[in-house]
């Protein structure tokens, strides 16, 4: 499978960054687009500013996939602290309870873990980008509002203690989209009664994308300025698993040009398709119609830039 190709010098895909402590998500996209000249850029999964490791930025056509690209399982490393509870969740915000004398013992803790673990609900933090009534919670929280949140059903399937270090001991976390392990820093506190914060946090997998194959961002702004980022683009292969890939013939191109489902053998591993030119370039994604057992058009681009129509 043909790398993803840059037309006319503008570049349709997929990075792997390994994002520094500090910097927001939107601020990495704003780099990237500065340096790539381009506008289409955007990330699929939201890092906190004092979290690294992995954020999976999109240019060009692969914006159109960031609904996909969020789906795959995550995987974190994280540090909590307990005995001090923030507003935030995190190391960041402003201490709103500290206990002293903490005896909380590795066995308790282990013991809290599992009953975290399998489909759980969980409450988002209020300084979060969940909007309420249109605004996001983190503006209301920065004015001193507080609202209700609802519980989000989440997946955790694994939850690991690492090193044991109090009042610090690390966890290993690998989850569905939408956790968000700053809320269950908070909740592993109240369980064990001391209260604890996320004191740091690293995205070491955003599935299919892992920390080992990221690239630092300073070597990417570096590449993009050189002229030479085309080589630190994912293939298609790699980058859009667990997608089925197939070429289109000359019919169904242009029956997928027009929306219109097209025939194709049943679904294997997946029910969603990514349809290819001959040339390699994209031309759709595909979801089965399970009713018709057909493949009806999710995305289409646009087969003569690489962009969607």
């Amino acid at each position: 499978m043909p790398k993803i190709s840059s037309q006319q010098h503008v570049l349709s895909g997929i990075f792997n960054i390994d994002k520094p402590a500090g910097m927001t998500s939107h601020d990495v996209v704003h780099l990237v687009r500065r340096a790539s000249g381009q506008r289409r850029v955007g990330h699929a999964g939201t890092l906190d500013p004092m979290a690294t490791g992995v954020l999976v930025v999109c240019l060009g056509w692969a914006t159109r996939l960031v609904e996909y690209l969020v789906d795959g399982r995550k995987h974190y490393r994280a540090t909590l602290r307990l005995g001090i509870t923030t507003d935030t969740y995190d190391a960041e915000g402003m201490i709103l309870a500290e206990t002293g004398g903490i005896n909380v013992t590795e066995a308790e803790v282990s013991a809290v873990l599992r009953q975290f673990l399998g489909t759980v609900q969980q409450v988002p933090p209020m300084f979060s980008a969940i909007k309420h009534e249109g605004t996001p919670l983190y503006k209301l929280a920065r004015r001193g509002e507080w609202v209700p949140r609802t519980a989000r059903e989440v997946r955790i399937e694994r939850l690991d203690l690492g090193e044991w270090s109090p009042p610090y001991f690390s966890l290993e976390v690998v989850c569905s989209k939408g956790t968000y392990v700053r809320s269950l820093a908070h909740d592993i506190g109240q369980k064990l009664g001391c209260g604890a914060h996320l004191a740091a946090l690293s995205r070491l997998a955003s599935e299919p994308f892992r920390l080992e194959q990221a690239v630092a961002l300073e070597t990417l702004i570096e590449a993009l300025a050189r002229g030479r980022a085309q080589e630190l683009l994912y293939p298609l292969e790699q980058a859009l698993d667990p997608f089925e890939v197939w070429v289109a013939d000359a019919e169904s191109v242009q029956d997928i040009l027009h929306g219109r489902a097209v025939a194709g053998p049943p679904p294997g591993r997946s029910s969603l398709v990514l349809a290819l030119l001959r040339t390699g370039e994209p031309l759709a994604v595909l979801q089965y119609d399970t009713v018709r057992g057909m493949w009806q058009p999710a995305k289409v681009f646009n087969s003569t830039h690489g962009e969607s129509s």
